[in-house]
């Protein structure tokens, strides 16, 4: 389990990180001009959230010189550590379709009301760091409501490899509300007890997503 002081820096670092984005994306700093900001944070942080940038391809380390910024535009493909795009989504259909399957069939009044809290705070958010937790949240219900323990934790860690893509996600124009269009898909067939509705959406959902990535980076 994490400490409270690298929870904190974490918290930290994607704070920082999605400032260094936001200008990045907005053209505040031009290509190759290095990125030397003062946020007022420990160097531990400033060093994770340009690590972070540097797997969305936005930045590059030059040793000796510091880190520049590359590009203005999410990378392609984006790597989560050692995991590809590809990897991701053949394991996301894989695991999160089944999820949403078995949700369907299983789901206790508790789990309904679990989703449908989650689905209220989410669409009701305006940070984007605030959503991206709250999708997380949405994903690791599903899988809870799914009545399998090991699938509840193969979707929370999966979780954790795709918040650097699920942020990029959320900054794509238009995203935002078709995602909450696919959310209620899948809610409201988890509620209903349709196991292959359920299922469907998800598919739509995961379907969607890909290719809004794949448009904003190609």
């Amino acid at each position: 389990m994490s400490s409270p002081d690298v929870l904190l820096r974490r918290s930290a670092a994607a704070d920082v990180q999605a400032e260094l984005q936001a200008q990045i994306e907005s053209g505040h700093y031009k290509q190759k001009a290095e990125l030397a900001r003062a946020f007022g944070v420990s160097r531990p942080v400033i060093r994770e959230a340009l690590m972070s940038l540097q797997a969305l391809g936005l930045t590059a380390s030059q040793t000796g010189k510091g880190t520049f910024v590359v590009s203005q535009r999410v990378g392609a493909p984006l790597l989560m550590g050692r995991y590809s795009p590809a990897h991701i989504r053949e394991v996301r259909r894989c695991v999160e379709i089944p999820s949403a399957r078995l949700a369907a069939e299983r789901r206790t009044d508790t789990d309904v009301g679990e989703l449908a809290g989650i689905l209220v705070r989410m669409e009701d958010a305006d940070d984007p760091h605030r959503r991206n937790r709250l999708d997380a949240d949405f994903h690791v219900a599903i899988a809870a409501a799914a009545g399998n323990p090991l699938i509840a934790k193969l979707v929370e860690q999966l979780r954790t490899v795709l918040e650097e893509h699920s942020l990029a996600l959320g900054r794509i124009p238009r995203r935002r509300e078709s995602a909450r269009g696919e959310h209620r898909a899948i809610y409201d067939a988890i509620v209903k007890g349709d196991p292959e509705a359920a299922a469907a959406a998800m598919e739509a959902h995961l379907v969607a997503a890909e290719r809004s990535f794949n448009s904003q980076s190609g």
